[in-house]
């Protein structure tokens, strides 16, 4: 399953990294500069490319700051992380003029061939004690924004083991979850996606691309397919970024939320236009 996954994803014009690339040295140099699971050199000339007028010192700094393991719950950083994503992080022009703000923009919404679209499978990530490696990771320019669990065909995983064992890798990998987006469960045959929060029934299978052609059943290679174009299509998969993440509040409880409505074809709210 996980070759025509690779595929989907090449496709749709991401850059794909093979576990036997990494192993054998042919890409070994895009780990090591990596901090937390941020592809510190991959983040580094984005950044630039981005942000050609912010000087190299502070997209350093920002670099260092997102690395950095903080005492804030991981959810409360989750919201605050998300927030950072849709507008970007006020940081010093320069080294003359501190105290004049520019935005060091983190994903450039408005011109996606300007970002970095990677895609490396099983993904190794080491947080205090605890080393877990992850079948599969989204990176926009660096930074690890979907994680896809489940897809080693020998444990021959359920979607809810798969589930069990992503809450497992949260409480040992808290840092690297604060900067995540999207959860996706997958054994090969049915697939289903989610956030931090969500309970195992809250997660969701994706029937359609576009809104018209709809799959009812879980037929294999299908709704894997689905759910990869419905939402890792570039321009999809940065409008969910944007308009159908929420985070709410309840009391003490925070929350994070995929929106469902109008979800497949991706259609921006009136209310956030």
């Amino acid at each position: 399953m996980i070759e025509p996954l690779l595929t989907w994803f090449e496709v749709l014009g991401y850059t794909v990294l093979l576990q036997s690339d990494i192993v054998s040295g042919r890409h070994q140099a895009v780990l090591q500069n990596c901090r937390n699971g941020i592809l510190g050199d991959r983040f580094r000339q984005a950044m630039q490319r981005i942000n050609p007028t912010v000087p190299p010192q502070q997209i350093e700094s920002i670099l260092r700051q997102l690395a950095r393991t903080h005492t804030m719950p991981m959810l409360q950083q989750n919201r605050r992380w998300h927030f950072q994503l849709l507008n970007g992080i006020p940081v010093g022009a320069s080294a003359t003029e501190p105290d004049r703000l520019v935005t060091l923009k983190l994903i450039d919404f408005a011109n996606l061939r300007n970002n970095d679209w990677l895609v490396i499978q099983s993904f190794p990530v080491i947080e205090s004690d605890y080393q877990h490696c992850l079948d599969l990771v989204v990176f926009i320019n660096g930074l690890p924004l979907a994680v896809f669990h489940g897809l080693d065909m020998e444990k021959a995983w359920s979607l809810q083991a798969a589930y069990l064992q992503l809450q497992e890798y949260q409480a040992h990998l808290p840092k690297f979850f604060s900067l995540n987006e999207l959860l996706v469960l997958a054994n090969g045959v049915q697939s289903r996606i989610g956030t931090l929060t969500n309970p195992w029934r809250g997660f969701m299978p994706i029937r359609s691309v576009n809104g018209e052609e709809t799959f009812a059943g879980e037929i294999d290679e299908i709704e894997m397919e689905t759910l990869v174009q419905g939402i890792f299509d570039k321009r999809r998969f940065a409008e969910i970024i944007q308009h159908f993440i929420l985070f709410r509040q309840s009391h003490t409880q925070l929350t994070k939320k995929l929106r469902r409505h109008s979800f497949c074809t991706i259609t921006i709210p009136k209310s956030r236009r």
